[in-house]
This record gives structure tokens, C-alpha cells and sequence, in this order.
């Protein structure tokens, strides 16, 4: 048999690897399971669980990010995956993820923010955080964080750490 024509509880097995293999960075072994199952998995019909499949399809994207480097289309995986299961944190670091990998910070910072509204204790945005930093909230909310006096009273903040 084929690996490709695996029943649907092997198959779903195997990409329950694969998102296990994403999570620990092996995305060049996950990316290969991924593109051997995912179009049959959301192809099933009446067998497939579309939440599943969506949630794959987030692990998915965030592999073509990291091995392919097609931004735009591992946006579009993670995003099809957010809509579907927008309570999950776990999308909202993917997508984050995707966002890093691309040098957007912005975006990357504003979705795990949002991952962290949803399980304030999640120890994988935490983790996150931890290596990438975060900014301490300005003086003056009502001006941008650019207005030169924000600026100028961040740089003094951080040199007088009382």
C-alpha cells in the first residue's frame, strides 16, 4: 500500500506526527508528511474532521515559512487555520512565528499578545517572549511611540532603572 493511501486513522496519526515535529523545529521532516497528506486529509469529506485539518494547515504553513521561505502562502495556511479555530493560542504562535521569520516584528508581537489573551499561562509564548524581548509600554499612550518625546523619556527611563 502506498503511503499515500494509508487509512484516514494512520494518516491522521501521521500528521499529528508532523505537528509534533513542528513544535520541536524539525520542519523540513514535518513539511514532507505535510504535503504527503494534507491535500488527501482535506479531500476526505464526510471522514475528515475540518477542525483538524484546519489545525494542520497552520503547523503546515508555518513549515513553508521556515524551510521554503514563501511567506505569503504560509500566512494564508495560518490564517485559513485562525479562522477556524481562533480560541487556539497554538495558531496565533504560528502565525507569529511566520511573522518573525519574515522580520515582522509588529505583526508578530500583536499576535502573541493575542495568543496570550487567550491562555494568559501559555508557556510557549512565554518562551517567546523571553527570546525575542518586549518593549515596556510608553510614557505618553496619547502620543506614538516614535513622538521624540516618548523617545527621549524611554532612553532616560533606561538609564535611571529605579
Amino acid at each position: 500500500m502506498a503511503e499515500k493511501d494509508l487509512p484516514f486513522g494512520t494518516m491522521r496519526d501521521r500528521i499529528q506526527e508532523a505537528v509534533a515535529w513542528t513544535r520541536n523545529g524539525r520542519y523540513e521532516d514535518a513539511i514532507e508528511v505535510f504535503e504527503a497528506y494534507l491535500a488527501k486529509l482535506s479531500a476526505e469529506g464526510e471522514l475528515t474532521d475540518k477542525r483538524f485539518a484546519a489545525s494542520a494547515f497552520s503547523y503546515y504553513g508555518l513549515c513553508v515559512a521556515m524551510v521554503k521561505h514563501k511567506y505569503a502562502e504560509a500566512l494564508q495556511y495560518c490564517n485559513v487555520s485562525l479562522k477556524s479555530n481562533f480560541l487556539d493560542p497554538e495558531h496565533r504562535i504560528n502565525l507569529a512565528l511566520v511573522y518573525l521569520e519574515r522580520d515582522d516584528r509588529k505583526n508578530a508581537v500583536r499576535n502573541l499578545e493575542a495568543g496570550l489573551r487567550l491562555q494568559p499561562s501559555n508557556q510557549r509564548i512565554q518562551r517567546i517572549f523571553a527570546e525575542i524581548g518586549r518593549r515596556r509600554p510608553v510614557t505618553f499612550s496619547f502620543l506614538s511611540r516614535r513622538n521624540p518625546i516618548n523617545v527621549w523619556l524611554g532612553r532616560m527611563r533606561d538609564k535611571n532603572p529605579d
